[in-house]
């Protein structure tokens, strides 16, 4: 059984990802094919509060070492699909430094991140009222990739059009069609059960 923590989980992927990790976990407990040995998976989010219909969802911040460790705690894998707006583009980097940090400290053994596509091309060529956030992106992979760290990591990139839908098909290219919100939860818990990449940034596209 795979302890899975997903910090954003009241966001459109996270609830995507944790509706999925529910669905495999049932299907494999019923004898289906696909779900491995199953996953238990805690959501967590800032205000659990405003969240009432998110089953078993519990407040922790993944830009904060020490709420990371806590919530962190007991689990085998992290994913990590927060858009966090209102943070200074400034602050992603450290941020990203204290997400690393609170894995660690709770021996997470691996850290899947939701990335941003701007981040497959040169930030100078976005328009300018992009470049702040996407420059934030790029400075959360400078610092993964700098990082030597015990826990593992990938960066998982959907295309610019994510959409709601029930297609789960999906394929590991950069840039390519949009993707469904299922397909990129269905994308990263493959890759919780495979493992199949290390300590890089991927493409998923549709």
């Amino acid at each position: 059984m795979t302890r899975l923590v997903v910090f954003g989980a009241g966001g459109r992927a996270g609830r995507a990802i944790v509706s999925e990790a529910r669905r495999r976990t049932a299907h494999s407990s019923n004898g289906g094919g696909r779900g491995g040995d199953g996953m238990t998976v805690t959501p967590v989010v800032r205000e659990p509060a405003k969240y009432a219909d998110l089953d078993g969802a519990v407040r922790g911040d993944a830009t904060d070492a020490d709420s990371v460790a806590a919530v962190a705690a007991g689990h085998d894998v992290a994913i990590v699909a927060v858009y966090s707006a209102e943070l200074d583009p400034a602050a992603y980097a450290a941020a990203t430094e204290q997400l690393l940090a609170g894995l660690e400290r709770a021996a997470v053994k691996k850290v899947l991140i939701v990335g941003l596509a701007t981040t497959f091309g040169a930030v100078d060529s976005l328009p300018a009222e992009w470049r702040p956030f996407a420059q934030a992106r790029a400075d959360e992979l400078a610092v993964l990739r700098d990082y030597a760290g015990a826990v593992d990591w990938v960066v998982f990139t959907p295309p610019m059009e994510l959409v709601e839908g029930d297609s789960m098909q999906y394929t590991m290219k950069e840039l390519g069609g949009r993707l469904t919100y299922a397909a990129l939860a269905a994308a990263l818990l493959d890759e919780v059960e495979a493992g199949r990449h290390h300590r890089r940034q991927v493409g998923v596209s549709g």
